[in-house]
């Protein structure tokens, strides 16, 4: 997944719950309109999986949802909230550069 594809594929997703630690985001359509499928699920798990400060994630197909949990100190809360919603800032650029330095950009 190239980090064009995961920009367009988290510009899809929406906060369902957000607690500091625990977030659940609903998935959303890909940018063609169709649902994102088996393998763009496992390249953005293996994403967040490699973002230091992530500690699990888990995706439930049925629900279209994902749980992240992750330690607030490292990422901070407002983090995720900014990204989802295509804000620039401090935080959603840490969460940003994490993903790149999970070793799979530009794959």
């Amino acid at each position: 997944m190239t980090d064009e594809e995961l920009l367009l594929a988290l510009q899809a997703c929406r906060i369902a719950h957000h607690i500091p630690g625990r977030l659940r985001v609903k998935l959303g359509a890909t940018a063609s309109g169709g649902l994102p499928g088996r393998a763009e699920a496992s390249a953005l798990l293996e994403r967040l999986l490699g973002v230091e400060g992530v500690r699990a994630v888990s995706v439930n197909p049925l629900a279209r949802s994902c749980t992240v949990d992750y330690q607030p100190a490292v990422l901070p809360p407002a983090g995720w909230e900014d990204l989802l919603a295509g804000r620039r800032s401090e935080g959603a650029e840490r969460l940003l550069a994490g993903f790149a330095l999970a070793g799979l950009s530009g794959e």
